[in-house]
């Protein structure tokens, strides 16, 4: 369908973009009629399309269609692409300014004359918006405008008191809660009045209800199980008369007394596990509600958090006895079966940022302890997987689908965000990093002690970078900050927090030079621009800092390794001051005492060794020994194999190594250690290593690589010395090769010391040892005996080990089998039936090599009918050839009888066929020898698709001699008569063919077979 033209047009609509194309293209098969297509929608969804033409028309009037389609959507608001204006990023509303006057207005509202003018309505959110703003001057007259109201008045009236905090009116609301009208009247009256009581009224109603409880939930609860209840909580089921729900919210009363810690931590830890349906749902919202009243962020934050990231009930309907029901209808029934559908969520998340903005544009005191209830709730762990993720160019990062997330740190940072809230997202287009996105920054800067509390427990790196960037405005508020808070900061994984607290530690001290505890905090430090920083200061002044060994030892065991590089200079300056390495070797020691990280021991030792072996090797070769003995029983394997190599460099003779020291890390778990133990051992005197010899075997036998490469000195040392020493060890080795290796690579070490050091050991030149060695299934020894063959003369061996090493998997064993049959000739002739055996090898070149040897050298003195027949039997089908061609080159036709009677066994096709070629002269003529052959007769002409050939030449030479005389014509007579009933219809007609002759032959012989003319019919 060729594209004649198109028009691309776009509206903005809401937060979104509308599409239009429209095409004017031919239709499909015609020369000369035309279509004009519609097509409109939203990127991401399915587009809408139309057709102005539900029939081809000709180019003209397809044209005008076009045109006047262009021009209606023209109409409708839709430009070209390239003229839409960019979307304005929306602004958060400037707050309201707290003032007096605001105040005395909402005030003069509740004022008689006022009041009766307003609606019932007004009424409540007048109420309303004084509790909002905690203006108790109001408490009297709302008290007087109790119960002269609605239901909803009476709840706004309970609510406003209890947040203005007048304790005056706690017997009202005490009051109001025993007679309110309504069940969420007489629930907010309670709190309120639970906010406004003292301690003593707090702690004798907690004190009342926990009293009611069932007898087990109150020795569950005096037994502080906390999690036995939180279990309870998250089954969704409740105790015995008390429902689940009805328990939380007493929970949250008992909280409020001042002698019931636990009860808050049962509370929120229920409230992380309960599940949000039918039966405990109610009181979440009911808690929701309170936390909202009371500002206490923690509980709002975890309740709002619970909203965002559990899914709603996705039902539209639901079954009830009565029939089907919608969801709302079902949800709003006292005795609901169902709770928490997708309009309830979507409107808690709407409320919980409505009640934010509110209190930030009020610039109430309650924003920061709500906001940083559900700011604490945020972790990364949570976070979507992916940072970026596009879909239909909406680009969604990892805190996309975090709602109040959004709304309170991002509302300036140009996001979107779908219809329900959940899903916030850009379109590219960002304002800079470097400006602040949050949606009420006096607040927070009016707060600086909430924005370093979030530095120092939020869990979320967006967190952090909002808190690090609004803190860096507060200038002086920094410059106060303690020096033990900035070290804190400075060790947070966040890097936004690290980063903030280097650079406001930094301008502590800048333009001067930072002292040693600043410098080890740096490199102490997981932030790249510390750490540099530290080495920029270390190497302007190296002689400076080399002074400081703490310091010196933190450079040198530092995580990262251009830290640790660093302090090579360091240890180089610390030569220079007396008496300084000894104090780095002993800061050292005291840190390595006292190392808990294993992958950090690990990562660092090779570069503490090289410090100790280098700059500090006369300090270390002095270090207390003791010490050294302590930390090879460090619980880190990392500790204790860099211990071992201090050992190794130290002064002290190897001699005074303890022997218990020395078998504990010989029998060390970890292979590192016993390999460096393996080492201490090797340096001991070579008088007592060579009374160690079964010691040496273990170790060089060991399955750790490491714990071989060890011992490898010591042999390499002792063996070319000591005879007896290597004596004692070629059996232990030799052993190990013929065993399953123990560990990756043990039998080419093992081999490597063989015929190394070991190479010229008299044991190893023992015939039978070669014997052993090819014949053995270990691979190793395979090896040991190709790497050995050499050495041996072909004399010292039979025939048969010739034939042996020329079935050997190695190549180089064979061409040496080879070389001995070659050039003993006449000993392989005198014992040709073990010679012949390398035709068992399973290598073609063996058997090649034997067909060609064995057709040359042997005679047909050598062939005697057994080893002839023995190949003929053979189970390689080259042999049989071989020794069919034998029997053809070598034997008389006097003898080919005998032959043939013991062929004629031989299933094989082949030798059934190689069998029928001498019948004739093997047979011919000899009715025993015929009858000795029947059950190769039978077998051939049994035969059924196959063996045509030799079932050929058996028929006509049994045909031949049936007429010879009239015992055979008998024998043959019974052969064919039972194939004719039992063989195919093709060999049918030849055996009554046969019959026929040898009836017409000898008509005195019994009928085998009966013809029967064929009956006449009548005309």
């Amino acid at each position: 369908m060729k594209l004649i033209r198109t028009a691309s047009l776009v509206r903005r609509q809401k937060d979104s973009i509308v599409h239009c194309e429209i095409e004017l293209c031919l239709a499909p098969g015609a020369s000369d009629r035309y279509l004009v297509n519609l097509r409109q929608g939203r990127m991401g969804e399915e587009w809408r399309e139309t057709t102005r033409t539900p029939q081809p028309v000709a180019l003209a009037d397809a044209e005008t269609l076009f045109h006047l389609a262009v021009t209606e959507r023209t109409a409708q608001g839709f430009v070209d692409p390239a003229d839409l204006a960019p979307a304005s990023i929306p602004a958060a509303p400037p707050p309201i300014p707290v003032s007096a006057e605001a105040d005395r207005i909402l005030l003069q509202r509740l004022e008689p004359g006022s009041w009766r003018q307003l609606a019932q309505a007004q009424r409540n959110r007048t109420i309303w918006r004084v509790g909002e703003r905690r203006l108790a001057a109001a408490v009297p007259t709302l008290v007087g405008l109790l119960e002269r109201g609605d239901a909803m008045q009476d709840y706004c009236i309970a609510w406003t008191i209890g947040r203005c905090g007048d304790a005056g009116a706690a017997e009202a609301m005490q009051q109001l809660a025993a007679r309110g009208a309504s069940d969420a009247v007489r629930r907010v009256a309670l709190h309120a009045w639970l906010m406004l009581a003292g301690p003593d009224a707090r702690r004798d109603h907690a004190h009342a209800l926990v009293a009611d409880w069932p007898h087990d939930l109150r020795e569950t609860w005096a037994q502080g199980e906390i999690d036995a209840l939180v279990a309870r909580a998250a089954t969704g089921n409740g105790w015995r008369n008390v429902p689940l729900d009805a328990w939380l919210e007493q929970l949250d009363q008992v909280a409020q007394a001042d002698d019931q810690p636990l009860a808050r931590r049962v509370l929120l830890a229920a409230l992380r596990a309960v599940p949000l349906a039918a039966g405990s749902f109610r009181a979440v919202r009911h808690l929701f509600k309170m936390a909202e009243m009371r500002a206490d962020g923690e509980l709002f934050g975890l309740l709002q958090r619970r909203f965002e990231t559990t899914a709603h009930t996705a039902q539209r309907y639901v079954h009830t006895r009565r029939g089907y029901r919608t969801f709302a209808e079902e949800a709003a029934r006292p005795d609901s079966t169902v709770a928490y559908g997708v309009v309830t969520r979507h409107y808690l998340l709407r409320r919980g940022w409505r009640t934010l903005r509110r209190l930030g544009e009020d610039a109430s005191p309650d924003f920061i302890p709500l906001a940083l209830g559900i700011l604490a709730t945020y972790d990364d762990r949570d976070a979507s997987r992916s940072n970026r993720v596009r879909t239909a160019g909406r680009i969604v990062d990892c805190y996309g689908h975090w709602p109040l997330f959004n709304h309170l740190l991002r509302a300036r940072a140009g996001l979107r965000h779908s219809a329900s809230g959940l899903s916030w997202y850009h379109d590219g287009a960002r304002p800079a990093d470097d400006a602040r996105h949050d949606a009420f920054p006096d607040l927070w800067d009016r707060h600086p002690d909430a924005l370093l509390w979030l530095m120092q427990h939020s869990r979320c790196e967006g967190v952090h970078a909002f808190a690090a960037r609004a803190l860096a405005d507060n200038a002086a508020y920094c410059a106060a900050l303690p020096l033990a808070t900035l070290r804190d900061l400075l060790r947070s994984p966040y890097l936004p927090t690290a980063l903030f607290a280097f650079e406001t530690a930094r301008r502590r001290f800048e333009p001067g030079v930072p002292d040693g505890g600043w410098l080890l905090l740096f490199v102490q430090s997981t932030l790249p621009q510390a750490q540099q920083y530290a080495l920029d200061c270390i190497g302007r002044a190296p002689d400076l800092y080399a002074a400081d060994a703490a310091l010196v030892v933190a450079v040198l065991c530092a995580p990262a390794e251009t830290v640790r590089r660093q302090s090579w200079i360091l240890c180089q300056a610390a030569l220079k001051l007396p008496g300084q390495p000894d104090a780095i070797v002993l800061r050292l020691l005291d840190w390595l005492d006292g190392c808990t990280d294993r992958d950090a021991a690990a990562a660092m030792a090779p570069d503490i060794v090289w410090a100790l072996d280098h700059p500090l090797q006369r300090a270390a070769q002095q270090a207390p020994y003791e010490r050294l003995l302590m930390l090879v029983r460090h619980p880190l394997a990392p500790v204790r194999a860099l211990a071992c190599q201090w050992l190794l460099l130290h002064a002290a003779p190897a001699s005074s190594l303890p022997p218990t020291v020395l078998a504990t890390l010989l029998r060390d778990p970890d292979p590192a250690v016993r390999a460096l133990g393996v080492q201490l051992f090797g340096v001991l005197p070579d008088a007592m290593l060579a009374t160690q010899v079964d010691l040496v075997a273990v170790f060089a036998c060991a399955p750790d690589a490491q714990v071989r490469q060890a011992i490898g000195p010591v042999i390499a040392r002792l063996a070319p010395a000591d005879a007896a020493f290597t004596e004692q060890l070629l059996p232990a080795l030799l052993d190990g090769l013929f065993r399953a290796e123990t560990g990756p690579g043990m039998h080419a070490d093992l081999l490597s010391w063989i015929t190394g050091p070991l190479a010229h050991t008299p044991g190893l030149a023992d015939p039978d040892l070669l014997r052993r060695l090819l014949a053995a299934r270990s691979k190793g020894a395979q090896l040991l005996g190709a790497a050995l063959v050499d050495r041996f003369d072909a004399l010292q061996f039979d025939v048969a080990d010739w034939a042996a090493f020329g079935r050997n998997q190695n190549v180089g064993v064979r061409r040496w089998a080879y070389a001995a049959f070659e050039a003993h000739a006449e000993r392989a002739r005198a014992q040709l039936e073990a010679a012949l055996r390398l035709f068992d090898s399973r290598f073609d070149d063996t058997r090649a090599f034997a067909i060609r040897y064995f057709g040359a050298v042997c005679t047909r003195a050598d062939w005697t009918p057994l080893l002839l027949v023995s190949l003929c039997d053979h189970a390689d089908p080259a042999a049989q050839r071989f020794g069919r061609a034998m029997i053809t080159a070598h034997v008389d036709v006097a003898d080919a009888a005998d032959f043939m009677l013991k062929l004629s066994q031989h299933p094989s096709a082949n030798m059934q066929l190689f069998v029928s070629s001498w019948l004739e002269s093997a047979s011919a003529g000899n009715l025993d020898t015929l009858r000795r052959l029947e059950s190769y007769f039978l077998t051939v002409l049994s035969q059924v698709n196959r063996g045509r050939t030799a079932k050929s030449r058996v028929q006509d030479f049994l045909t031949q001699q049936a007429l010879l005389s009239d015992d055979i014509a008998a024998f043959v007579a019974r052969l064919f008569a039972r194939q004719v009933v039992t063989v195919a219809i093709g060999d049918k007609a030849r055996y009554i063919e046969a019959l026929r002759a040898i009836q017409a032959r000898y008509p005195h012989l019994p009928a085998v077979l009966t013809v029967q003319p064929p009956a006449s019919t009548s005309p």
